[in-house]
């Protein structure tokens, strides 16, 4: 299966191919797609609990604001797809990091979600441009879209951007990639 991506405005749009033939134009975000994402990650044993570390591995220091957060990174286009989708939580303290090719309004939806969340939308000169408090699973399909473009998207527990007195203009510090 191959994919061809179509910008419009910085909105992106995948074409998923199979041996060549188009299937079907589906807009993608960060957090969902029509398609299933293939990873070649080791299988789950169902019987061990299922820690933070477990869901969110090799996660990297990342300054949000005053605020000390470890960011599991979204840096390839599968993880993008996958994001958050069918996680059975998301802890204070973790975010989840997308990291786009470039600047664009790059739209999130709900889909597969178990929780709600805040958004938090970054430029690429590290300054939050947009946040979307409190998007709840059932807001599914439709999706949210930052004022501005965008280099960067922040997935964070639901009242992370309340409780951290987050504001636009605050500076973002990345974590060393």
């Amino acid at each position: 299966m191959g994919a061809i991506t179509i910008l419009f405005g910085g909105l992106s749009i995948y074409i998923f191919t199979d041996v060549g033939k188009v299937i079907e134009p589906t807009v993608t975000t960060a957090t969902s797609t029509n398609q299933v994402a293939s990873t070649s990650e080791a299988p789950v044993d169902s019987n061990l609990p299922v820690t933070w570390e477990t869901l969110y591995p090799n996660t990297k220091p990342m300054q949000i604001g005053s605020t000390t957060v470890s960011a599991s990174v979204a840096e390839s286009w599968t993880e993008r797809i996958r994001g958050l989708s069918d996680t059975p939580y998301l802890p204070e303290h973790v975010v989840k990091l997308f990291i786009f090719d470039s600047s664009g309004y790059h739209s999130i939806w709900m889909k597969d979600m178990n929780y709600s969340i805040d958004i938090i939308w970054v430029s690429e000169e590290g300054v939050v441009v947009h946040t979307e408090d409190g998007a709840a699973p059932e807001s599914f399909p439709a999706m949210f879209v930052p004022e501005v473009p965008a280099k960067y998207v922040i997935e964070t527990a639901e009242g992370f951007v309340a409780k951290n007195n987050l504001n636009l203009g605050d500076v973002v510090v990345l974590p060393n990639l």
